[in-house]
């Protein structure tokens, strides 16, 4: 089983308050670790956007820590995915804490990803922590289902 991985941390600025309003991407700054990246995998920095060159089997899990935010409904984020148009929800009823989320995806080649606020207003990230979010995608090239 062939794996490749992208490992994204969103560190900077560094004690500064950032604010993701409604509908926006989480811009990680950071790529920790990745194999395969620009073969199989691809991210933009300044798009946030998580391209699957090849079609296959890919997990995500991430994770974003808050310090408050302007919502009635909590922390929730999200992969959305363009080609099948489907939000893959982690949320958490409070706004100081950790969201977590996770996506099983069955991607399209040149199909895309990125994490974005899906909460009813903006959600600031946290000044406490080294890093504010983080997020994790591998690629498994053959999956066997029983």
């Amino acid at each position: 089983m062939a794996v490749t991985y992208l490992e994204l941390s969103k560190l900077n600025p560094v004690g500064v308050a950032v604010d993701v309003a409604p509908g926006n991407t989480l811009l990680f700054d950071t790529i920790v670790a990745s194999d395969g990246l620009g073969v199989q995998l691809d991210y933009e920095m300044g798009t946030g956007m998580i391209t699957f060159l090849e079609a296959g089997f890919y997990y995500i899990d991430w994770c974003v820590a808050t310090q408050g935010g302007f919502t009635t409904d909590g922390s929730n984020w999200a992969i959305q995915t363009t080609i099948s148009g489907v939000d893959y929800i982690g949320s958490s009823h409070s706004k100081v804490s950790v969201t977590t989320g996770f996506a099983l995806i069955n991607a399209a080649a040149g199909e895309t990803a990125r994490l974005v606020n899906v909460s009813n207003g903006a959600l600031v990230l946290s000044q406490a922590v080294q890093s504010k979010a983080d997020l994790i995608v591998f690629s498994i090239a053959t999956m066997a289902f029983s």
